[in-house]
């Protein structure tokens, strides 16, 4: 009985040490991921927006940064490519900093680190990119497009390696400013820099992180900060060239685009988007010139056989830009753009149908585009088909509320079957929407006159008339002065 007492005495014992062994040995996991907001919170403490200036004080770009030390910084080296100065300034903070120079540099995988003066910074830690695996949740923190403070998340979509420069792309979206700024994993770690790959300006552009592990490999050889580097490289060139396009200042473009080119000879998309902004000053020529450089360097770039047709059309060679649309599309049968341009050039030989058929092809590819719509609603008025092209303007304008043309467009098929009211209406919204346009106060005149507005009318075809003469319309201001004639006998 004693030794059964004992027994159970002991069992209840050995247990708990047992129990107490297990937890002591194998402790309850820690917690591995962070809120997406606490991970917010700590980035943006951290990442800094970056104005670089050269010797004169001109801004030459904008980009994003974060501390990896406590004094110093890191970003793209496109970023501060050419400048002689810079600041940093922490986002949402008046905490701005002069960057005193460079401590080191990797080209190749577009990496810098700058040197600050900083106190009290928190650095963000790097993680390692090699276990980065497909479908994992990433975040960017950045200021696009000079907007401070921006997080977002996105997935890794891709492990892309050229050579040896291996890239992670992403869906979290990257914008002009955002360059430079750290991706982080769900522990709040940097697995990336970020950045984007602009293509031609017609191009998506692919969002990409720059691997930690370089920007490990970059802090090891960190040294004494120099000063900015002095030469710009063809890759910055074209990317000025691309902000200066999208301001509107194509000269200023074209300027940056041709140093790009005379850096690096044969640099494709600088030819290309030299020929469009050498196109939107009707320069058609010398655009055409481009597209051929840009077509010898890859004869099967589709676009590049779009754009050339483009120019070719708008300087009257309406034959050649079809052919030059049609080998686009036997390059790239899925290519919207190109039965769009066909069509369009189809409608100017008066080749309706013919039009039409590209633009419902257009449409199958491309059911989002306003403006095709629109130019398949023309062709089909001039078929005398108003009921179908009143649908083809209706779905425009449902797509693209502000297309003035649409409803220009649609008061004219409304008119022509004696709607005049309607008309009007619609002339009404494409003129306060675009005020300039003479063609629509000289359709409106004209319908007022058949309701019997005719002092309105009047009104109106005086204003066609002042604005055909600015804009030096010859055969739209003959046009005014004979409807105004035959108004006045």
């Amino acid at each position: 009985m004693k030794h059964r007492h004992n027994f159970l005495w002991t069992f209840p014992r050995v247990a708990i040490i047992v129990f107490l062994l297990v937890y002591t040995i194998n402790p309850a996991p820690a917690q591995t991921t962070l809120p997406a907001e606490d991970i917010a919170e700590k980035a943006l403490a951290v990442t800094v927006y970056l104005e670089m200036q050269d010797k004169n004080g001109k801004t030459l770009g904008i980009g994003s940064g974060f501390f990896v030390k406590s004094n110093l910084i890191a970003t793209n080296y496109h970023v501060i490519e050419g400048a002689a100065k810079g600041t940093a300034k922490l986002v949402g903070k008046n905490t701005t900093y002069n960057i005193e120079g460079v401590t080191a540099t990797d080209k190749t995988n577009d990496l810098v680190l700058l040197k600050v003066t900083a106190y009290g910074t928190k650095p963000l830690s790097l993680g390692d990119s090699d276990k980065v695996r497909i479908g994992e949740t990433v975040y960017v923190a950045g200021n696009p497009k000079g907007l401070e403070g921006t997080f977002s998340d996105g997935i890794i979509s891709s492990r892309r390696d050229k050579l040896t420069k291996e890239r992670l792309q992403m869906t979290a979206p990257i914008s002009p400013g955002s360059s430079g700024g750290p991706v982080l994993n769900r522990k709040g770690e940097v697995i990336g820099v970020s950045f984007a790959v602009y293509k031609s300006l017609d191009a998506q552009n692919l969002n990409f992180a720059i691997p930690s592990t370089y920007l490990q490999k970059l802090l090891e050889k960190s040294k004494q900060a120099e000063r900015f580097p002095p030469t710009i490289s063809a890759e910055t060139y074209f990317r000025w060239g691309n902000a200066k396009y999208k301001t509107g200042d194509y000269e200023g473009a074209i300027s940056d685009y041709t140093t790009a080119i005379r850096l690096k000879s044969d640099y494709i998309v600088a030819y290309n988007n030299r020929g469009m902004a050498k196109g939107l000053l009707k320069r058609y020529s010398d655009a055409i010139e481009d597209f051929d450089t840009v077509i010898g360097l890859q004869p099967d770039y589709a676009e590049a056989y779009v754009a050339r047709g483009l120019m070719k059309d708008q300087s009257g060679q309406h034959f050649a830009a079809i052919t030059d649309y049609d080998t686009a599309i036997r390059l790239q049968p899925n290519l919207a753009a190109a039965y769009h341009a066909r069509g369009n050039v189809k409608s100017k030989l008066k080749q309706y149908s013919a039009a039409i058929a590209d633009y419902d092809i257009a449409i199958k590819l491309k059911p989002s585009d306003a403006d095709t719509y629109l130019r398949r609603g023309i062709a089909k008025h001039q078929l005398e088909q108003y009921s179908a092209a009143i649908t083809d303007y209706d779905t425009a304008i449902r797509l693209q509320p502000n297309l003035a043309a649409a409803y220009h467009a649609r008061g004219n098929v409304k008119s022509k079957l004696k709607q005049y009211s309607a008309a009007i209406t619609d002339y009404d919204t494409a003129i306060r929407l675009q005020p300039n346009l003479a063609e629509v106060y000289y359709n409106r005149g004209v319908s007022k006159t058949f309701l019997g507005q005719i002092l309105e009318g009047k009104q109106d075809l005086h204003t066609a008339l002042r604005l055909a003469i600015k804009a030096s319309d010859a055969n739209l201001k003959t046009k005014v002065e004979d409807t105004l004639r035959i108004l006045n006998e």
